[in-house]
């Protein structure tokens, strides 16, 4: 794994090692054993790195970078001896954003939590001197989302559900057929010669030579019947196959198609699954939560770009007014939208994200706080929502490790 966030730090003269590369080997032994957290440990731990290596030099980051420095320390155990006078926070930076750079790369579901993040984040903070560092991780996050979308969005494989060829005519054995039918006319042929199993009898016999030539005719022609019956009958049970196969693999079809379909009717209809009523009747904030719960059922968190725009569209349809909103306007949602959204999360939301504000109706942790209008607030949080989608699964791994230890 490359040094590259850590070797910006240095190229930018950010941090100082006076020439001394075993240093920077021993930051990059820190940064790779808590790249390790981020990945099996609770998604707190990404998030939380993340959130404190973008806030501006100005602002208290209070114990964010405990967990930071305890590693530092573990591997150049004399590092505050060099870094003084607050120029440690810029280290932990450093160790964060390279960290949560080795990170995306082992665990793509992550990138695509911090590709979501960064989205928001970057248009609202200003980042500075760290904008270099913070690129190439924004590059790297990108990069695992974009691989994950092609992932979420391949079309389901191809099934060989070809119909059998119509049936060529099937010729009857005409020369056992007359055998058999000569057999039931009469003791023998018209050279005569005698007969396998003949009718003992010949017409002139009246009755005794009908009913044996009809017991006769009755089983050849019922024998070719069946026969033609059979054969038709194994053509019918392939092709039957081949239409089961067929529907089943329409049933399979990529799921993008049908995805589109639910978007459709739910960007036609306005109606809210989650509130149970139409976005129209709800209240401003309201809406725009209900929305983002009801259109993040429908999607991957790796979601294409076109469906920011999309949702925003749906928003600026309800009429909402396009005055900016405060965080604090948001989280005046009534009980039930705070309640809806609870459920849609897996696990419990990472302070600092407008999500966990929400659920807390508190705002102090908040990293930022925007002032947008409604169309733009979904979007907003949405990219939180799925942020937290894509790393349900590397906690869910990571609790059954911990359960099986």
């Amino acid at each position: 794994m490359t040094t590259s966030v850590l070797q910006t730090f240095v190229r930018e003269s950010l941090i100082e090692l006076d020439g001394d590369d075993t240093r920077l080997v021993k930051l990059q032994g820190a940064a790779t054993a808590l790249s390790q957290d981020c990945v099996s440990g609770p998604i707190t731990t990404a998030f939380s790195l993340l959130y404190a290596a973008l806030q501006p030099e100005d602002v208290p980051t209070d114990d964010s970078f405990d967990d930071v420095a305890d590693v530092i320390e573990e591997h150049w155990s004399t590092y505050k001896s060099v870094f003084k006078d607050g120029r440690a926070t810029t280290l932990y930076r450093a160790v964060a954003l390279q960290a949560i750079f080795e990170a995306i790369d082992s665990a793509p579901g992550l990138g695509t939590a911090i590709a979501l993040l960064l989205r928001n984040l970057r248009s609202e903070l200003a980042t500075g001197k760290y904008e270099p560092a913070i690129k190439i991780v924004a590059d790297a996050a990108e990069v695992a989302f974009a691989s994950e979308r092609q992932s979420s969005s391949t079309a389901a494989a191809k099934v060989d559900a070809s119909l059998t060829a119509a049936v060529k005519t099937v010729r009857i054995d005409r020369v056992n057929l007359k055998k058999r039918i000569e057999a039931a006319a009469g003791p023998h042929d018209r050279q005569g010669q005698p007969l396998e199993s003949p009718n003992q009898h010949w017409p002139n016999a009246g009755n005794p030579w009908s009913y044996e030539f009809s017991d006769r005719m009755t089983a050849i022609i019922g024998d070719y019947v069946d026969s033609a019956i059979a054969e038709s009958t194994k053509f019918a049970a392939k092709n039957h196959a081949a239409v089961e196969a067929s529907l089943s693999a329409i049933g399979k079809i990529d799921p993008a198609l049908k995805r589109s379909a639910g978007l459709l009717w739910w960007r036609q209809a306005l109606y809210s699954e989650s509130a149970g009523q139409p976005y129209r009747a709800l209240p401003r904030a309201d809406a725009v939560v209900h929305a983002v719960i009801d259109l993040a059922a429908q999607i991957p968190p790796a979601y294409e770009p076109a469906l920011d725009s999309f949702l925003m569209e749906a928003i600026l349809v309800l009429n909402l007014g396009n005055e900016p909103m405060g965080s604090g306007a948001v989280l005046e949602v009534l009980p039930l939208a705070s309640k809806k959204l609870d459920e849609a999360l897996q696990y419990a939301a990472p302070a600092g994200m407008m999500i966990s504000a929400l659920l807390e109706r508190e705002t102090s942790d908040l990293i930022a706080e925007p002032l947008l209008p409604p169309h733009r607030w979904a979007v907003w949080l949405i990219r939180e929502l799925m942020a937290l989608r894509a790393v349900e699964g590397l906690q869910a791994a990571s609790e059954e490790s911990e359960e099986q230890e």
